[in-house]
């Protein structure tokens, strides 16, 4: 595997994979890699001959990765190449001057609203990483389905040939998925955190035997939530394609859903695909 940080050297790599023919795969992070995301490039695999996973996180970020750790897990999975750029690379004229990459509605709700900025920031960078890679595929996990649906619709307006897959979200046995966060919970609060993804399954549960009611749902599923002891920021039902809000003909649902546990930040998901039955 190839650990480089300079655009330049990355694109000389790329020309050389597309003069003989071959397809690549990207798979974007933000570091603190983990199964999910080794998930993630075992999906790339079976999907292109080569596969870049890029590496840039925002320095005002709470988490810290460890570069050594996820080299070492990028080259025990077999990557490519690992693309980890330092800030001035993606933002050369510095952040306060750079061009963004906006995508109205979209980002400035739920995940917008409790971290405004953040999503364009994303956008931006992913639009960057696209420009310079120009990938074939490139993966997302579910996990963060908001930013996945954005990033489905900055391909579309902007014409760029790229095919955008989205990935189950891997879960542990209880339930919990796997997300870099989860190193900061206690021993308890590990104990308690499956309860969200409980929460999620009732209300689909209820969803798929025929209630319709969605904001009394959305009620109910604050109101399990806080007794759970969570602090719940939202928690929500929506169109899947483009997260309005969910109609009662509505096929293609999702429930979303971010909550507090003391220090630790918890976000989640789950489709709902409606049948007619006749």
């Amino acid at each position: 595997m190839e650990f480089l940080t300079r655009s330049a050297s990355v694109r000389d790599r790329i020309r050389a994979w597309r003069t003989a023919g071959k397809r690549v795969a990207l798979v974007p992070t933000t570091g603190a890699l983990h199964k999910g995301h080794m998930s993630l490039v075992a999906e790339a695999q079976e999907r292109a001959d080569r596969v870049i996973v890029s590496i840039f996180a925002d320095p005002r970020d709470r988490e810290s990765p460890s570069q050594e750790s996820d080299r070492e897990l990028l080259q025990n999975v077999g990557t490519t190449l690992a693309f980890a750029p330092p800030l001035q690379e993606i933002y050369p004229n510095g952040r306060e001057l750079a061009a963004t990459v906006d995508v109205p509605k979209l980002a400035d709700i739920l995940e917008g609203v409790q971290r405004p900025g953040y999503l364009t920031d994303a956008s931006t960078v992913i639009a960057k990483l696209f420009n310079l890679i120009r990938p074939d595929i490139a993966l997302f996990g579910e996990r963060d389905f908001q930013q996945l649906v954005m990033v489905r619709r900055l391909v579309d307006d902007l014409f760029l040939s790229i095919d955008i897959v989205g990935c189950a979200i891997l879960r542990d046995g209880d339930g919990l998925a796997v997300a870099a966060v989860n190193r900061h919970l206690t021993a308890g609060e590990r104990a308690r955190a499956p309860h969200l993804y409980a929460t999620l399954s009732e209300i689909a549960a209820k969803i798929n035997a025929g209630e319709r009611d969605y904001a009394g749902l959305e009620r109910q599923g604050m109101k399990a939530l806080g007794a759970a002891g969570f602090s719940p920021e939202y928690f929500t039902i929506r169109e899947a394609g483009d997260l309005s809000p969910a109609r009662p003909a509505g096929r293609d649902l999702v429930i979303l859903a971010a909550v507090r546990l003391n220090a630790v930040r918890l976000i989640d998901n789950l489709r709902v695909r409606l049948i007619e039955r006749h």
